[in-house]
């Protein structure tokens, strides 16, 4: 469906109905059908106004409800089917239905559509899910175009083989394979599902079914003979509600969509702020985007554009011809927020007689975690110009970029905000050293229209300014720094007589002297900077790094550790429940404390996820993992410094998507309240500056995670542990190799700024994906390959005859931790 910037409202969806038999051809005024079910009566079925429903239920005591619109094809449902010591299952759905053996393929109709809008809810137990869903014939197959879902969703099977992604209805669709043997249309039988599952998850919009069969069938998914198409509300234990407006429509083009909100912003013709969405904004080619509560430049939500995977990519909004008129000049205005210093551009995308054009409407030069406005009070939409859209992107990175108050007004209009070129805050602050002489040398980018420049050092809890009166973008300091010495240091500009001491001191950098001849620097281009592909310098890629006197194995071998490290040990450590509200609502995660934790000492700190199906409670209290008993044992035994160890869950997001709230709400939480080497400062200096005291791993669907949170986070952790599951950004092994060493080459990183220990089972599901992935990371240049970190930075550890299981998979936790956190310290 088409998103348009208009200045009206209109909400219906146009009419229109698709017959095929035995549909009748007109509709029948009569009441409202109410269906229910229990565990005596598990199914109802059948035709009502032209649409094929069906509700059913399983394993569960409890009864459910749906009653059939009558002047439309929705529904609305109930479902009870959560914890209750059963494995109760329940669906809804309505729509199109031909039954078994229709000889015609979705390519004897006209396209199908499914316009709808689903208000719905549901606990946080199970999974729950809104969706596309049908059979098929010839090859038998059961499939799924799912738009939004709450706890799980498939893709976190570690069954589900992913085959590629397709970009639909303005977001991105990832596209999986199962096969499965189960109940069928046919009976019990074989079968593949195929699933497409939506990158930003919506509630409300057209889905363009037949787009998703033919990117099924150009993956080599095969479309057989129609079954059914459904629009289906779907529970595993879990309770909810759902109130579904549906129309399921055949040919022609998708129904026009309802047109925003009157301009937010008195005197423009269209302003978007995002308190309450996103505002008809999407994802731009591979780019998911999100309300986020992260930032704002006014308000308390902005736009959030993430997954950009190419310049190009960005957030993007189509504007209405019949409102914003080709030919005519607008002033065209909003302000962007970039998680690392760049040039951010409003662009603008056209068809003009066939052809596809972009033209730069406003940008300007960015600095990371600063708002800045982009602004062309006179642009005129080219003559003839149609499927007119304007973005937001980043020519010349690939960060995160935050976008709020998006104005469209009359030609002339100015918005409030500071434009770009205006900062007055040195940026890509930069240190080189001697260690003849223990003494460093910053430089920094010029200021425009700055005459003067101070720098700062913070000293027994003050600021002390050590000169002000620097005339070039260079400054040294005095010779013999002292050894193991962490300083805070903030450059400042003078522009038209005025100094920036504030946004000084807010982009303050952190440098570390290490040993008698040597200087370690920390740099981050900037505290804001949320990023992980900074190609500035990303925190501290020209760092001088010291390498550890650890007794380290070259080829390590796969080693249990003794059944009594699972026991409870002498020397207990303390697992405490914390709650957060992050950018995906509120969520909880474990902390794992060392015996005697002392708040006034700084401990190492290791983020541990889970696999799919299980939460942040499944380290430490399951049987078959008790991982701070063995935490316990290893601190006690000298075989592991004591630290920190978390352990969240991704169950509010996706495994793939979980970088996100890892950095902006989970670290900031946790290392905010608990004693790390980022000493209770979370801004994105102190990270960078101890990200080599900071470590990621997690199982399965966790291990995903990992090679996400590798790929994307890098500029603030240094240590990953990926086991039995491999990275999913990539349809081949070399694809997924290639973007892990591309991410490394993006960061500036050196090989000994970053170490991955990964490991699984020889008979793990999960071998046949992930070995492909190694041995393509073993020919890049990126990746030096031991277990001896003083030498090199990747290793794979195969455990033999091992399988899926956590409880091989705490050894494999138990030989590669004590390797993490000798280097670069």
């Amino acid at each position: 469906m088409k998103k348009t910037v208009s200045k009206r409202v209109t909400s219906a969806f146009v009419a229109g109905m698709m017959m095929v038999s035995p549909i009748v051809s007109s509709i029948s005024a009569s009441a409202a059908k109410v269906l229910t079910t229990s565990p005596s009566h598990t199914r109802e079925v059948g035709w009502y106004n032209n649409y094929h429903h069906e509700i059913w239920q399983a394993d569960t005591p409890n009864s459910s409800t749906m009653t059939l619109h009558d002047n439309d094809g929705g529904f609305s449902t109930s479902w009870k089917c959560g914890p209750n010591n059963s494995r109760g299952n329940f669906l809804a759905r309505r729509g199109l239905f031909w039954d078994l053996n229709n000889p015609k393929t979705y390519k004897d109709y006209g396209d199908f559509y499914c316009d709808y809008d689903c208000s719905w809810s549901a606990g946080s137990s199970g999974n729950s899910r809104i969706c596309i869903y049908g059979w098929a014939q010839n090859p038998l197959v059961e499939y799924y175009i799912i738009e939004d879902w709450k706890n799980w969703s498939p893709a976190q099977d570690p069954s589900a083989q992913y085959k590629g992604q397709a970009t639909i209805d303005g977001s991105v669709y990832k596209i999986y394979t199962s096969e499965r043997n189960s109940y069928t249309i046919e009976g019990n039988k074989n079968f593949t599902q195929y699933i497409s599952i939506r990158q930003n998850l919506r509630t409300k919009g057209t889905i363009s079914v037949s787009e998703h069969f033919k990117a099924w069938e150009s993956m080599g998914m095969k479309m057989g003979n129609l079954y059914e198409i459904a629009f289906n509300v779907e529970g595993w234990e879990s309770d909810g509600q759902a109130d579904v407006t549906l129309n399921m429509r055949e040919g022609g083009d998708p129904a026009p969509d309802p047109e925003p909100e009157t301009p937010e912003i008195e005197g423009t013709l269209y302003s978007a702020t995002f308190e309450n969405g996103t505002n008809y904004w999407t994802g731009r080619g591979s780019a998911s985007v999100t309300s986020s509560s992260s930032t704002a430049y006014e308000g308390s939500k902005s736009l959030y554009i993430s997954g950009r995977t190419d310049n190009w990519n960005g957030g993007e909004v189509e504007l209405n011809t019949s409102t914003f008129k080709p030919g005519n000049a607008y002033s065209f205005s909003t302000m962007v927020n970039p998680t690392e210093s760049t040039t951010v551009q409003l662009t603008m995308q056209y068809d003009q007689s066939g052809t596809t054009y972009y033209t730069k409407i406003a940008d300007g030069s960015c600095t990371a975690g600063k708002w800045t406005k982009l602004e062309n009070t006179n642009f005129t939409i080219p003559s003839g110009a149609n499927n007119v859209k304007m973005y937001v992107e980043a020519p010349d990175s690939l960060c995160d970029i935050y976008v709020d108050r998006a104005i469209i007004a009359n030609k002339g209009y100015t918005a409030e905000g500071s434009p770009s070129g205006s900062a007055t805050v040195p940026s890509n602050i930069k240190v080189a050293y001697s260690s003849q002489y223990r003494q460093m040398q910053f430089t920094w980018d010029k200021v425009k229209g700055a005459d003067k420049y101070g720098i700062a050092v913070y000293l027994a809890g003050k600021w002390r300014v050590q000169n002000s009166n620097i005339s070039s973008n260079s400054y040294v300091t005095p010779k013999n720094l002292t050894p193991n010495m962490s300083y805070k240091v903030a450059i400042a500009a003078r522009v038209n007589g005025k100094w920036d001491t504030a946004g000084a001191l807010e982009n303050y950098v952190t440098v570390t002297t290490r040993a008698t001849n040597n200087i370690e620097y920390h740099t981050p281009s900037n505290t804001g900077n949320t990023g992980g592909n900074n190609n500035e310098n990303n925190g501290g890629n020209n760092q001088q790094q010291t390498t550890s006197n650890y007794n380290y194995q070259s080829n390590m071998q796969f080693k249990e550790a003794p059944s009594y490290y699972f026991n409870s040990c002498s020397q207990q450590g303390k697992v405490v429940k914390e709650s957060y509200n992050g950018i995906n609502g509120y969520n909880s995660l474990n902390v794992y404390l060392p015996y005697g934790y002392d708040s006034n000492k700084k401990y190492n700190i290791f983020y541990l996820m889970h696999g799919g199906g299980e939460n942040e409670n499944t380290l430490f209290y399951q049987d078959d993992t008790m991982m701070q008993n063995l935490f316990d044992n290893m601190i006690k035994n000298g075989e592991l410094e004591p630290l920190i160890v978390v352990t969240p869950t991704f169950n509010k997001t996706e495994a793939g998507k979980f970088y996100n709230e890892f950095r902006q709400s989970v670290v900031p939480f946790v290392e905010g309240k608990y004693s790390t080497y980022a000493g209770k400062n979370t801004s994105q200096a102190s990270l960078q500056a101890s990200r080599m005291h900071r470590a990621y791993g997690g199982f399965s669907m966790g291990s995903v995670s990992t090679w996400a949170v590798l790929e994307n986070c890098l500029d603030i952790v240094g240590y990953f542990m990926p086991l039995s599951g491999d990275h999913w950004n990539g349809n081949s092994a070399y694809d997924k190799a290639k973007s892990i060493a591309n991410a490394i080459d993006r960061s500036g990183l050196q090989k000994n700024q970053y170490f991955i220990f990964a490991a699984t089972g020889s008979d793990d599901i999960a071998y046949p994906n992930v070995n492909p992935q190694i041995n393509e990371m073993k020919k890049m240049s990126q990746f030096v390959y031991t277990s001896d970190f003083s030498k090199g930075n990747f290793y794979f550890l195969v455990a033999s005859g091992k399988t899926h299981w956590w409880g091989y998979v705490r050894h494999y936790v138990y030989d590669a931790l004590p390797s993490f956190f000798h280097e670069g310290q």
